[in-house]
């Protein structure tokens, strides 16, 4: 484990470096072609329409891992800082101004967009599935329904031979009363809105006052029903995290390939109808 940190640790500093060591390269050249009264614009323009295509193909080598291309995990960290590159590169192109033009402002938006949901994607990557690995073994997205199905099966027969059993109908008050709707199916923004973990702490609560006024038989059950709850929360994790997941990738990726066509279009209005000096 010290190995990978270490290990992680140094790969985040070689490439903030050659992030630097590159965006330092792109202002000195700039700069060096606006002093020689070059365009600027259109070479910075190339590039940024380049590193664009070659962030795009980083979707098309995850959807084709049976080639003997560069390792997926190569691509992604290539993604992620040519990403933060790219930035860079539209400030210049752009000499940092607010944009002019119907076109101008529509590529600024899609830029913007893709940049905004490529840094929260960034971020959810990063910090959901070591959540998501606390909570229990990661399920996929279509599998939890089914899951939350057969959970509120088991708790509604933990409940019925309870009663069956002691006679008494303190569980099955305690299930009716407080725990049937936190055991039913929810919906994904229930998930997410809910705080999984608030739900969780006040159904284990109702669960503890119960068990005050109970007996050592019922105390099992109690238990019983304890142990699904923390199962019940822990779906819930998988669920909201799983949509966050992929939910931002169909944001990211349709902007992606619109901004890619827009900027094309740009270049050609530009090439064809924009002298350059």
């Amino acid at each position: 484990m010290a190995v990978s940190v270490k290990f992680f640790a140094r790969r985040r500093i070689a490439n903030a470096l050659l992030l630097l060591a590159a965006g330092i390269v792109c202002v000195v050249l700039w700069r060096a072609l606006d002093a020689a009264l070059r365009p600027h614009a259109l070479y910075s323009g190339i590039a940024l329409l380049l590193l664009l295509l070659l962030l795009t193909a980083f979707n098309a080598r995850k959807k084709l891992p049976f080639l003997p291309l560069i390792r997926a995990s190569h691509w992604l960290q290539f993604h992620i800082y040519a990403g933060f590159l790219s930035v860079l590169l539209f400030g210049l192109h752009t000499d940092f101004r607010l944009p002019a033009g119907t076109l101008e402002i529509v590529l600024s938006i899609l830029f913007g967009i893709v940049t905004l949901s490529g840094l929260i994607g960034l971020y959810l990557t990063r910090s959901l599935p070591p959540v998501m690995a606390r909570s229990g073994e990661p399920l996929t997205y279509e599998s939890i329904p089914k899951f939350e199905i057969r959970l509120r099966r088991k708790v509604e027969e933990i409940v019925e031979e309870a009663e069956k059993g002691s006679g008494a109908s303190a569980v099955g008050d305690l299930y009716i009363q407080h725990l049937s709707a936190h055991f039913k199916p929810q919906s994904v923004w229930a998930s997410l809105l809910g705080k999984p973990k608030k739900m969780l702490s006040r159904a284990l609560e109702n669960i503890d006052k119960v068990q005050r006024y109970t007996g050592e038989d019922e105390h099992e059950v109690l238990e019983k029903l304890r142990a699904c709850v923390r199962q019940k929360h822990n779906l819930d994790i998988q669920k909201g995290s799983q949509f966050l997941l992929r939910g931002w990738l169909f944001v990211h990726i349709p902007f992606t390939y619109s901004l890619l066509i827009t900027s094309f279009a740009h270049a050609w209005i530009v090439l064809v109808y924009i002298p350059t000096r």
